[in-house]
């Protein structure tokens, strides 16, 4: 919801945004909506594929990506009908920031 607003208040009717976690262990990802009970899946999913408990909070943000593009129609971000956006904190909580970038 948050991106959809920026779009709406930059003014672009068709474009592009970039959104980018400059952070080591926070990521961001488009995917299927998740339900409540999905989210914590997803991390233990990660846990098996990252057991490494020296530094599993930066490899699961790298894993996942601190960054997405999606394009912008209609003074929107074209997302699939189930689509969302989903910020993940893998060492939180804590302050984070996202940056966007609209273009057109």
């Amino acid at each position: 919801d948050r991106v959809q607003e920026a779009i709406a208040e930059a003014g672009i009717d068709e474009g592009f945004v970039f959104i980018y976690v400059p952070h080591s262990t926070a990521a961001v990802s488009i995917h299927a909506r998740l339900d409540e009970g999905e989210a914590p899946r997803l991390e233990r999913m990660l846990d098996t594929a990252y057991p490494d408990r020296d530094a599993p909070h930066t490899t699961k943000a790298a894993f996942v990506a601190p960054t997405e593009v999606g394009i912008v129609k209609g003074g929107r971000m074209l997302l699939g009908e189930d689509q969302r956006i989903y910020f993940y904190e893998f060492a939180g909580p804590a302050d984070r920031k996202a940056y966007l970038y609209i273009g057109s």
